[in-house]
């Protein structure tokens, strides 16, 4: 009988990325969308615990390669300046977009 988690084992293959960096690129891409949707959840109530774990795994990650693209990042974060900050307090450089940008990248995402 399979598990449940065989059709995601089956898609990892059985050897690592050939590209590493590659692969935390990726793995940031969805540590921010995890951020986005762990915020959203929580309502603006608080800071979830959370949100604290993903953060700490973003800002490693990050310290490790490079801050992912802000096309990249949910537009909540963008808006909300959470991206900005988080990245500006763990002295991680990246390139801010102004508020256009942000507008336009939701209408091509076809948000707006």
């Amino acid at each position: 009988m399979g598990q449940w988690w065989d059709a995601a084992i089956a898609v990892a293959g059985e050897q690592p990325p050939v590209d590493l960096p590659a692969a935390a690129a990726e793995e940031l891409i969805a540590l921010w969308s995890d951020l986005g949707e762990a915020m959203r959840r929580a309502g603006g109530r608080s800071w979830p615990v959370e949100c604290e774990g993903l953060v700490v795994r973003i800002v490693m990650l990050s310290r490790l390669t490079a801050a992912t693209s802000w096309q990249w990042i949910p537009e909540p974060l963008l808006a909300s300046g959470v991206y900005q900050g988080i990245l500006q307090s763990a002295g991680i450089a990246f390139t801010a977009p102004c508020l256009a940008e942000i507008h336009g990248v939701n209408l091509a995402r076809g948000q707006g």
